[in-house]
């Protein structure tokens, strides 16, 4: 009820029936990447909401950067978005209330997250989108460019 041969690389997996072995493909394998996002241009101490796609569906986030001073708010749902939309940078989030991370800049920086930790999108229907709020700090009107470095744990 073994394979004749073996190919390298291959795995083994009892079949459908459960009566023998055989080959199949290992496990999916995830790299480490990164989502970049722009808002369009903000006022000084003005926010929006931007939704940065083709992420996962649930991710280790390793961590957020801006290339202006900002404060960036990332989200488990657009909900948890809107009921979080005016609360204030000094105030801290309530638990479960679906606020993954948040970070506030003086200007083009990464800050990276340790210990790294989970974030997922709590849609009814998870969607491969992260969900984040960027508030402008800066005293002129720009565009925030966020980059979120990550690994993907659900596609």
């Amino acid at each position: 009820d073994t394979p004749s041969t073996l190919t390298a690389g291959k795995w083994l997996k009892v079949n459908a029936g459960g009566t023998a072995l055989e080959e199949t493909d290992g496990p999916p394998t995830f790299a480490r990447a990164q989502a970049i996002a722009t808002t369009a241009s903000l006022a000084p101490e003005t926010a929006a909401n931007l939704d940065i796609p083709n992420v996962a569906k649930a991710y280790a986030l390793y961590s957020i950067g801006t290339d202006q001073p900002a404060w960036v708010t990332l989200y488990t749902s657009q909900a948890a978005r809107t009921a979080d939309a005016n609360r204030a940078m000094t105030m801290d989030p309530v638990p479960g209330s679906g606020v993954i991370a948040e970070i506030i800049t003086g200007g083009n920086y990464t800050q990276w997250v340790s210990p790294m930790l989970m974030g997922y999108n709590n849609e009814a229907t998870p969607v491969s989108t992260v969900y984040a709020k960027v508030h402008n700090k800066k005293t002129t009107a720009v565009a925030v460019q966020i980059t979120i470095t990550y690994l993907p744990l659900e596609v």
